[in-house]
C-alpha cells in the first residue's frame, strides 16, 4: 500500500466517525495544553530567574573568602593540614591560575564615612582593591576612565543619587555629575578622650561606573593602601592583611564558562569561593527539574488520553470486521492493515496535540497577562518604576510545541498498537462471516 492509499484511506475513515474522534481527541488536547503551560510556566521562571542574576553580579566575577571560615565552622583546609591564608602570596598565585585575568583584594572601609560635595552629602560604601588590578576587572565605564591613584575614586553609577541637603532635610533637586570632581571623604571616630574626631580627605573621582544592578552601583572604590591607611587611622595602628590575610577579594575570569573550573581549583586549595556563575547554574538544575515534573503532570493527562484512544481504535475493529476481512481478500497484508489502524490512532495523537498546543499557547498568554499585571502593580506600590514593572512568568521555548506534537503522536501511535496487532491478527474467513 502506498503512502498516498494509506493517507486517503485514513482520512476518509477518520471522517466517518468525526464525533467520537473529536470526544477522543479532546482528551490529547487537555493533556498536550497541560504540558505546554506547565513547562512554560517552569521557563519562564528560570528566564527571569536568569535575567535578575545577570543584572544583579557579573557572570565572570568570583567572590574569594579565607579558609579561616572553614575551619570556623568545623571544616578542614583543602592544603593538607596548611590553613588557606588570603595573603599576597596566595593573590599572586591565584593571579597565576589558568583563565584568570585578575584577583584582587576587597577591603572595605572600617569606620563610617561621608561624601561631601559643597553642600551636599551622602553616606557610601568605600573599598579598597588593587590599582595594578584594576584594567584586568574591567569595570564598565559611563564616562572617565579605570584609574586609581594616591586618593582617586571610581563611583558606582547610583551614589551621586545618595546626595541630600543636611540643612533642608531633604535629596538633592538634581544628582551631581561626579565625573571629575573633587570631592570630600569625611571620617570620625571617638578619640582617646571620648571626644568625637574627623578626618577629611579630598579625593578625585577620575570614572563612573555604568548601572549594573548590584552592589557596584553604590560603592566608591579607592586604591587598597588609602582604604588601608585609613583603616589603621581608625584602628590607631596600620593593619598588615598583606601577611595576616585579607577577609575577601575577587577573581576576574577570562569568560563565564571557565569560572565554574576556577571556582572549584579555588574550593580545592581551601577557599570559600562563590560566584553568579555557579548559583545560575544550580538553579538552571532545579528549574530543570521543576520543568520535569510539570511535564510528568501534564503526560498523566496524555496517558489517560492515551487509554481513550485505545478504546475508540478497539471499538472500531468490531464496526469494521467485515471491511477488514474485505481488505485482506483482495491483497492487503497484515502489515497494510497494521499500518491503516497506527495511521488512524496516530492522527487522533496529532490532531490532539495541534489543538493541545494552540489551546495551551492561549491559556499562557491568558497567565502571563494575569499574573503580569497583578504582579506589576505590586512592583508598583513597592516603589518600583519603568522596566522594573514589565514582568513575564510565562516563557514558550521553541523547542517545545515541537516536542509536544511529536509526544502527542507518539502517545497515538502507542495507543493503536493494540488495536493494530488483533486487526491484523483476524481470519479473512472469519471476517467475512462476522455480522
Amino acid at each position: 500500500m502506498s503512502f498516498r492509499d494509506l493517507f486517503y484511506l485514513v482520512l476518509g475513515n477518520l471522517a466517518r466517525m468525526k464525533a467520537r474522534v473529536a470526544m477522543t481527541a479532546i482528551g490529547v488536547v487537555i493533556g498536550t495544553a497541560a504540558v505546554v503551560v506547565l513547562i512554560s510556566l517552569a521557563a519562564g521562571l528560570q528566564r527571569s530567574f536568569a535575567e535578575s542574576l545577570g543584572s544583579i553580579g557579573d557572570l565572570t566575577r568570583i567572590t574569594v573568602l579565607s579558609g579561616a571560615y572553614v575551619s570556623a565552622f568545623g571544616g578542614s583546609s583543602g592544603r593538607a593540614g596548611e590553613e588557606a591564608v588570603l595573603n599576597d602570596r596566595a593573590l599572586a598565585e591565584l593571579r597565576g591560575l589558568p583563565d584568570v585575568v585578575a584577583a584582587t583584594p576587597l577591603e572595605s572601609l572600617m569606620g563610617g564615612g561621608r561624601l561631601q560635595m559643597n553642600r551636599l552629602v551622602s553616606d557610601v560604601r568605600v573599598v579598597g582593591i588593587d590599582p595594578t588590578q584594576v584594567e584586568g576587572l574591567e569595570f564598565p565605564l559611563a564616562s572617565g576612565m579605570d584609574r586609581l591613584g594616591r586618593w582617586q575614586a571610581l563611583v558606582g553609577a547610583r551614589v551621586a543619587e545618595g546626595f541630600y541637603d543636611p540643612q533642608a532635610q531633604r535629596p538633592a533637586e538634581e544628582p551631581p555629575d561626579l565625573q571629575g570632581q573633587a570631592v570630600q571623604l569625611v571620617l570620625s571616630k571617638m578619640g582617646d578622650d571620648g571626644r568625637p574626631v574627623e578626618r577629611i580627605v579630598r579625593l578625585r573621582v577620575t570614572g563612573v561606573l555604568e548601572e549594573s544592578g548590584g552592589q557596584d552601583d553604590y560603592t566608591l572604590y579607592l586604591a587598597l593602601n588609602d582604604v588601608l591607611e585609613l583603616n589603621g587611622w581608625f584602628a590607631g595602628q596600620r593593619p598588615n592583611p598583606g601577611r595576616d590575610g585579607y577577609n575577601q577579594a575577587m577573581v576576574k575570569v577570562a569568560a563565564p564558562e571557565r569560572v565554574l573550573a576556577v571556582e572549584q581549583e579555588l574550593l580545592n586549595q581551601g577557599f570559600i569561593a562563590y560566584s553568579a556563575r555557579s548559583t545560575l547554574q544550580s538553579m538552571n538544575i532545579f528549574f530543570l527539574i521543576i520543568q520535569g515534573v510539570f511535564g510528568g503532570i501534564g503526560a498523566i493527562a496524555l496517558i489517560v488520553a492515551a487509554f481513550g484512544i485505545a478504546n475508540t481504535m478497539t471499538m472500531a475493529i468490531y464496526e469494521r470486521t467485515r471491511e477488514i476481512g474485505l481488505m485482506k481478500a483482495v491483497g492487503a497484508t497484515n502489515r497494510d492493515v497494521m499500518s491503516v489502524f497506527l495511521a488512524e490512532a496516530g492522527s487522533i495523537g496529532l490532531l490532539g496535540g495541534i489543538g493541545g498546543i494552540l489551546l495551551g499557547t492561549g491559556l499562557g498568554a491568558v497567565i502571563d497577562l494575569v499574573a503580569g499585571t497583578y504582579l506589576a502593580a505590586q512592583a508598583a506600590q513597592s516603589g518600583a518604576t519603568g522596566s522594573d514593572v514589565n514582568i513575564s512568568i510565562i516563557h514558550t521555548p521553541l523547542w517545545l510545541p515541537v516536542f509536544a506534537l511529536l509526544f502527542s503522536a507518539l502517545v497515538g501511535v502507542i495507543s493503536g498498537v493494540y488495536p493494530a496487532v488483533r486487526a491484523a491478527s483476524l481470519s479473512p474467513v472469519d471476517a467475512l462471516k462476522y455480522e
